[in-house]
């Protein structure tokens, strides 16, 4: 059983007391966390990866609603389910906007325990079904990753029994062209098929990490940004070499360089860096 974390914002004190009571009692297994404020409950989304929020609608600085709106602004927070809790805003018209502004779903107050465990059981099997579709998705990721570094590993191989055929063909100048040129119809076919797959399947899990980095740092060269995402991805040397067609020499100064272009400190680590954005 998936232990979920589970934040509950009110600025009402006996507002959080009250369903923290009702779903410890419920649901033991749950994490659950409080926060006062919505500014609070920013600081907590910081720190914490949470599966699902309980907020109160109506708040003194940030209302549930605006904290809503922050949460879909941000990559790693738009999934999480958010359900509005309410005692005021409680008419049709009011629902529905809630719905539209992306709320799960909502409760009214008095918290009804029964109603409560349902809404929230509701919600966070769409967080199951969603944390499922990413492990799928990085799944194929992991395939696809694999399928690049065995299709560059059959392409050395090919090299190299290229390389003894023009041995074997001697000075003849047309048996020496003609390897040379199989020779990079063979490199250029299996570096853009490869990478192309690869490409597809890396952006159907991290849709935005290509667009912000871009769009920081503009100066970056297509090999760079490859470079990027096979770091991003924890692919070791041996792997990065053999995918990126380059000596372990030269993939040290590429990485040199590409930390000097994302200004990164010494003491910051590349993938660590990378894996934030």
């Amino acid at each position: 059983m998936r232990n979920y974390n589970i934040l509950i914002v009110d600025d009402i004190v006996e507002c959080i007391q009250t369903i923290t009571g009702f779903l410890e009692e419920s649901h033991p297994e749950y994490r659950l966390f409080q926060a006062t404020s919505g500014r609070s409950a920013m600081h907590s989304i910081e720190l914490t990866t949470f599966d699902l929020i309980l907020c109160d609608w109506n708040m003194p600085g940030m209302t549930g609603i605006e904290l809503l709106a922050h949460l879909q602004s941000g990559e790693k927070t738009q999934h999480i389910p958010v359900i509005l809790v309410t005692g005021v805003m409680m008419n049709p018209k009011d629902l529905d906007y809630a719905l539209e502004a992306g709320a799960h779903d909502y409760i009214r107050k008095p918290i009804d325990p029964v109603e409560l465990s349902a809404r929230v059981n509701s919600a966070l099997k769409i967080v199951s079904s969603h944390h499922q579709e990413i492990e799928r998705k990085n799944l194929e990721l992991v395939e696809k990753t694999l399928m690049l570094i065995k299709n560059h590993e059959y392409f050395l191989e090919l090299e190299k029994k290229i390389h003894n055929l023009e041995k074997i063909s001697g000075h003849i100048k047309e048996a020496r062209s003609l390897v040379n040129e199989i020779n990079l119809e063979l490199e250029q076919k299996i570096r853009e098929d490869s990478w192309q797959h690869f490409e597809i399947a890396f952006q159907n899990v991290h849709a935005e990490f290509s667009k912000k980095l871009t769009t920081r740092y503009t100066n970056l060269t297509p090999g760079e940004m490859r470079l990027c995402i096979l770091l991003k991805l924890g692919i070791n040397n041996k792997d990065m070499s053999t995918i990126l067609f380059q000596s372990p020499a030269s993939l040290r100064v590429a990485r040199s360089r590409l930390r000097k272009k994302l200004q990164i400190e010494d003491k910051v680590n590349v993938q660590s860096f990378l894996v934030a954005i």
